[in-house]
């Protein structure tokens, strides 16, 4: 990996750490910040940068050499569906026929593509969003999901999240469920939580925003390692 693009990917990762700490701040206050959203495309945008940065690197040091005509401009790094649009993509550098112009480097580029890999399917995605940069990245909307657990001491625990409902006459760990709260009724020896599962999820797409955030830059490490 060049000293560039580890600093590319490092920045994005600066820029994760940041990401989380805003959405930590936001989630305590109920809110989706101009910060969150700004600092959550500046992540996709930099992962998106980086594979491209990557793609043109391999171009000027492992395909340009083995032109005999050059493409007019560079194009993107392909992230296709099937091998023919993989193909369409890579005649954008004129190397539609890397298998032959540069086997290893067709190979290392083809394992990489959502047609080879459904853990690849990140690599479109990333584009579409940081396509958006002229629109705005959709906003996160947030969705809270409440959780129960009852606990008993040497007895283990139970838990559980969103449509499950109880009624009359059924106890939890020996705590008998009130079915108008839908929680267990206070009982020696026994412990009740109860948490919210908060998150901001993109309103296109509908992906939860740090996870795939988190997963972006992972995969574009991964992406720039098998490259080079």
């Amino acid at each position: 990996m060049t000293a560039l693009l580890n600093s590319m990917i490092q920045r994005a990762e600066t820029l994760l750490a940041e990401l989380e700490r805003v959405y930590t701040r936001d989630l305590k206050a109920h809110e989706v910040s101009a910060d969150a959203l700004n600092i959550t495309h500046e992540v996709v945008e930099k992962c998106s940068n980086v594979l491209d940065q990557a793609m043109t690197l391999a171009f000027e040091t492992q395909i340009k050499p083995k032109l005999v005509t050059l493409p007019k401009r560079g194009g993107y790094f392909p992230a296709a569906s099937d091998e023919q649009s993989y193909r369409s993509t890579l005649g954008q550098w004129n190397a539609a026929n890397l298998d032959v112009l540069v086997p290893d480097l067709d190979q290392k580029l083809k394992s990489l593509q959502p047609f080879s890999n459904i853990s690849n399917t990140i690599f479109p995605r990333i584009k579409v969003l940081a396509s958006k940069k002229h629109t705005g990245l959709a906003p996160q909307v947030r969705k809270e999901q409440r959780r129960v657990s009852v606990t008993r001491q040497d007895q283990g625990g139970i838990s559980w999240g969103p449509g499950v409902t109880f009624g009359a006459g059924v106890s939890v760990m020996g705590a008998p469920v009130d079915p108008r709260t839908q929680l267990p009724i206070p009982t020696a020896g026994v412990d009740v939580a109860v948490e919210t599962w908060v998150s901001f999820h993109f309103e296109e797409g509908g992906e939860d925003a740090l996870i795939f955030c988190r997963s972006a830059v992972q995969a574009t490490r991964r992406a720039v390692q098998t490259i080079f």
